[in-house]
């Protein structure tokens, strides 16, 4: 097997806590041979965990690429950095990985699909990747629950106690946002690319939310009627200046004809599902796994031209989504989401219900 030589640009929280660890259970995939971060001491900490020398530490990605061979880059930078140090890179004709979203906007998204068609770009949206989803994906293609008719998604975070937390939320840029729709398109683009991954293409959406004063979010509350294809719709809700007090909580349920998929969270390590004729199973995955899935399937993609899952235009897809979203808002009114990319399910014969 031979490895695939990358370059690191941005050595913060989602390196160490979700990229690296995926990284050391592919040793044998990727060879990082030099990482880049604007604060140097970063850089050379990264280096050093990864056993590399100082001299293959750099506080600029283009000395980075100027000066070390390598095949591909995997970037992760604050939102409002992605769109001009993805086009940099890709002027440079390397393969991509890039953390979600795509670019702060939807022109810088499309510029980037433009520029990068000839090389390999995958949007690091584990949603796509981790199991749960796929299992429940599933069950939904093998018709489980037959067809299904509607589905809730409740998401509660309370990002204000997170961010004294020195968790992600504690990030200044998170804080005070320069980009549109702050911690709601950080956080809502994996809860939307769950959905198109798991229901198809959104055709319209419909949305009302609570404003607030808070820098890191232009609404406390969003609560969104999503219409797919196939006549499915769902209730998608966000809410972050609060948390779960009572349990169960309402998590991600799906209603189909014939019976319920639930998932109580991503990290409950069982999906439930249950039917009308008394069938029940709680299927166990582990989780977390989409990070090693999505470096995976990267490799192949790279080494042997295998289709890559979370494409660039799925992701512009899921941006798409979100500003959906926020327009509905502010007009009031009906989206129709025709910009929307993604496959849509294949049409099922309608039952009675």
């Amino acid at each position: 097997m031979e490895p695939l030589k990358i370059g690191i640009v941005g050595t913060g929280m989602a390196w160490e806590k979700l990229h690296w660890p995926a990284y050391q259970r592919l040793r044998d995939h990727f060879n990082i041979v030099a990482v880049c971060d604007r604060d140097i001491d970063k850089a050379r900490r990264a280096a050093g965990e990864i056993g590399l020398s100082g001299d293959r530490a750099f506080n600029s990605y283009q000395k980075m690429l100027n000066t070390v061979d390598l095949e591909a880059v995997d970037i992760m930078v604050p939102i409002d950095q992605t769109f001009e140090v993805s086009k940099d890179i890709i002027s440079h004709n390397k393969h991509i990985i890039l953390e979600k979203p795509v670019a702060a906007s939807l022109s810088g998204a499309k510029e980037l699909i433009k520029l990068g068609k000839k090389l390999k770009i995958m949007i690091a949206e584990n949603y796509r990747y981790d199991e749960e989803n796929k299992i429940i994906k599933n069950l939904i293609d093998d018709r489980a629950i037959g067809n299904v008719a509607y589905f809730i998604d409740n998401n509660v975070q309370e990002f204000q106690q997170k961010m004294l937390s020195g968790d992600f939320a504690s990030t200044e840029w998170r804080q005070h946002p320069d980009f549109r729709g702050g911690i709601f398109l950080d956080s809502a683009v994996h809860h939307i690319a769950r959905h198109r991954f798991l229901f198809g293409s959104v055709e319209s959406v419909y949305a009302t939310g609570r404003s607030t004063s808070a820098e890191f979010c232009p609404y406390s509350s969003i609560n969104a009627m999503l219409r797919f294809g196939d006549q499915i719709t769902g209730h998608y809700a966000f809410f972050c200046i609060a948390k779960e007090t009572q349990a169960p909580i309402v998590g991600l349920r799906i209603f189909g004809t014939e019976g319920e998929i639930y998932l109580e969270g991503k990290n409950c390590g069982y999906v439930n599902y249950s039917r009308k004729d008394g069938e029940h199973q709680a299927i166990s995955y582990k989780p977390n796994e989409g990070y090693f899935n999505e470096l995976l399937n990267f490799y192949e993609a790279v080494k042997n031209d295998t289709s890559i899952v979370a494409t660039p235009d799925k992701g512009l897809g899921d941006m798409q989504v979100i500003f959906d979203i926020l327009r509905s808002i502010e007009t009031g009114s009906v989206i129709n989401s025709g910009a929307s990319t993604g496959r849509r399910r294949p049409a099922v014969r309608k039952e009675a219900i």
